[in-house]
């Protein structure tokens, strides 16, 4: 007898980066997401997998839309040949759980608590976020979770795997972690093959800019157009502005955003510069605006970035100049 399973690590039903992003980015993500999960089914298949085991983190945000559920349930539904298992900690298990319309072929397990799971295939026994799964009475595989979260999978080979995520969950993870699913087949007494699928839709790209005191607003738009011109679509966007800008100018994070939003999926610009400013230049200045400028580098209670934020728009009121933010 024969037998395959996929296993997916940390699939997050709620949108990455849910909270920053608006209703357009989110009603696509969620679109493109379904589409994902069918192209799992669809590979499920091909492969003639009789089971598909979703483990980790499952809901992405705190309180995942209902629409976002029927969505996968939706999916589960449509490939009634391919049984899913779904290892929910006992928050996760209790937010679905009510639902009465759950698909036939989806087996939902709580691995907070002691609990068995049996069909004509195979046998689950869960006990401390432990989980043996059994193929009739082959060799079990035992997958277990660590102090982080993190599932893996050993015995294979005698090695332990961390089971692949199937996404990025953020930026800080993307640059360090293997994304996709793994796939494990029996056959007869044992494990007869183990194989890691990476599969990545999205990537997550974090880069620096860096600026002069030269580079006025022009310039830093042509650095953008520069930049924007080497990204993929399918691409969530971090930028960190750094270096020296002239003094009383501070790059505008959301329209360099904006600008970004039109050219990738989703986008998050962060100023971090440091303003050149020649103190000495204000030191015998008896006007207003060099008064202003000294009480601000006296106040040691700000921070760099918001007493330069403090003194580009003081300085642009005082001077009667056109004020952005």
């Amino acid at each position: 007898m024969r037998m395959k399973i996929l296993f997916c690590r940390d699939i997050m039903l709620g949108a990455v980066c849910a909270e920053n992003l608006d209703v357009k980015q989110s009603r696509k993500w969620q679109t493109l997401r379904t589409e994902k999960f069918c192209n799992l089914f669809e590979k499920a298949v091909r492969a003639k997998a009789g089971y598909i085991a979703f483990l980790g983190r499952v809901f992405g945000q705190e309180r995942v839309p209902e629409s976002v559920i029927d969505s996968l349930f939706a999916v589960v539904k449509e490939n009634k040949s391919v049984q899913c298992l779904f290892f929910l900690n006992h928050v996760e298990f209790n937010r679905i759980n009510y639902r009465n319309d759950i698909p036939e072929n989806m087996h939902m397990v709580c691995v907070d608590i002691s609990d068995t799971y049996t069909d004509a295939n195979i046998l689950l026994q869960i006990e401390k976020r432990n989980i043996r799964i059994q193929l009739v009475a082959n060799e079990p595989v035992i997958i277990a979770a660590n102090a982080t979260g993190i599932y893996s999978i050993l015995r294979i080979n005698e090695d332990e795997k961390a089971l692949l995520s199937f996404e990025p969950l953020g930026f800080e993870d993307s640059g360090t972690c293997a994304f996709g699913y793994s796939v494990l087949e029996w056959a007869d007494d044992r494990v007869i093959r183990y194989e890691e699928k990476t599969d990545q839709r999205f990537k997550f790209e974090t880069i620096e800019i860096n600026l002069t005191p030269a580079d006025d607003e022009k310039e830093i738009s042509s650095k953008m157009i520069k930049l924007m011109s080497k990204l993929e679509r399918d691409v969530f966007l971090r930028v960190n502005i750094k270096g020296k800008t002239a003094f009383a100018f501070m790059p505008n994070a959301d329209a360099l955003k904006q600008q970004f939003q039109n050219k990738v999926f989703y986008a998050e610009v962060y100023v971090n510069t440091v303003m050149d400013i020649d103190e000495s230049a204000f030191e015998n200045d008896i006007s207003l605006r060099s008064e202003f400028v000294r009480l601000a580098l006296q106040d040691d209670s700000l921070s760099e970035l918001e007493r330069n934020r403090l003194i580009c728009y003081g300085w642009n009121v005082l001077t009667g100049r056109e004020v952005s933010e």
